[in-house]
């Protein structure tokens, strides 16, 4: 299984995450709009009994992340574009050690593709909205799976949530995690029912 996905703010435990960066020696909390009282960014400074302590790294409202193996992982999306920060945590409290990647999905076809990356991406999955995806129903939504494994990248239509319409703007999948065992894609959507379903094995 993969490691478990965060969009921030809306499905996120700052226990749950402060639990996977407590191995690193590092914690984190919220801050907060003074109007909304909505979370503004996710600050994360070394772990420590005092409640200041310096800002190491802050990460933006709207952004999915995860930890995966020594690294932390956060991203944001657009039409055809993957914007993705590495960041190494394992020595993160001494200096940052940030790569960062803007992946454009104009330049691949659906199924495996190649890319040069610096990235230490194994095993990671996400939802991109991609233009050039052809239905022949109007208002189908147009999400791609995006699967990547170290250098190669594989786009896979999301057909089972583009063909049920959706609704632009109000409704769109959000974290997902996949079992390669089983093949099946868990994940969890804004305005929408968690669900989990079955990749089929010839799209892998």
């Amino acid at each position: 299984m993969t490691p478990t996905q965060f969009y921030f703010p809306y499905f996120f435990a700052l226990d749950k995450f402060n639990k996977a960066l407590s191995p690193f020696g590092l914690s984190s909390h919220l801050t907060y709009d003074d109007k909304t009282k909505m979370p503004n960014d996710l600050v994360i400074t070394k772990k420590s009994l005092f409640k200041s302590m310096p800002t190491l790294l802050t990460i933006p409202f709207g952004a999915t992340l995860m930890v995966h193996n020594d690294n932390l992982l956060y991203w944001s999306t657009d039409y055809d574009t993957l914007d993705i920060k590495q960041i190494q945590l394992s020595n993160l409290t001494d200096t940052i050690q940030t790569k960062n990647q803007k992946i454009s999905l104009l330049q691949f076809s659906l199924g495996h593709n190649k890319f040069d990356t610096d990235l230490d991406l194994t095993d990671f999955v996400t939802y991109i909205r991609k233009e050039d995806l052809k239905y022949d129903q109007d208002y189908y939504e147009k999400f791609v799976l995006v699967f990547i494994n170290k250098a190669d990248i594989n786009i896979v239509p999301f057909n089972w949530f583009n063909k049920s319409g959706g609704d632009y703007g109000y409704v769109w999948p959000a974290t997902a995690q996949f079992d390669k065992e089983k093949n099946n894609l868990y994940g969890q959507g804004m305005r929408m029912a968690d669900f989990s379903i079955t990749i089929d094995k010839a799209c892998l």
